[in-house]
């Protein structure tokens, strides 16, 4: 019988197989880490990561000029973990801080918005893991339209 962390760790190591099916469109997947530039060009990103208690994990996405909308999915699976997600605009500002509820009132694993008329640059994402156990799988997705 396999434990959760094996189950784990085959999933994370599929999809770190196949991750750039999941880019938008025809655009490279990309995350970097703090103070990285975002290469230009760069529309969106889906992948799973890891993060223990305590951890924060940064991501990042260039936003083109002309873009309606930037959407922003942070997935866990695991209602009774809690992660939050900040957003950080291109000027530097905190966009938004959300936790699990935030959004929809519900404890659900998962924190989903989208953000209109985005400024164009590299947004900033801070995922924490703010009550995990042990180590915790998640999605992050961001895409430009």
């Amino acid at each position: 019988m396999m434990t959760y962390n094996r189950i784990s760790a085959l999933m994370l190591a599929l999809v770190l197989m196949v991750s750039p099916a999941f880019a938008v469109s025809s655009e490279r997947a990309v995350n970097t880490a703090p103070g990285e530039e975002t290469p230009a060009g760069d529309a969106g990103i889906c992948a799973f990561y890891l993060i223990q208690q305590g951890e924060t994990n940064y991501h990042s996405i260039n936003v083109p000029p002309g873009s309606s909308t930037l959407f922003v999915n942070l997935d866990w699976f695991v209602p009774q973990q809690s992660l939050t997600l900040k957003i950080i605009s291109p000027s530097g500002s905190t966009y938004a801080y959300y936790h699990d509820i935030d959004l929809d009132g519900y404890k659900n694993a998962q924190i989903r918005t989208s953000i209109s008329s985005p400024t164009s640059g590299t947004w900033r994402f801070q995922v924490y893991g703010e009550e995990v156990r042990d180590t915790q799988d998640y999605s992050f997705e961001t895409a430009a339209e």
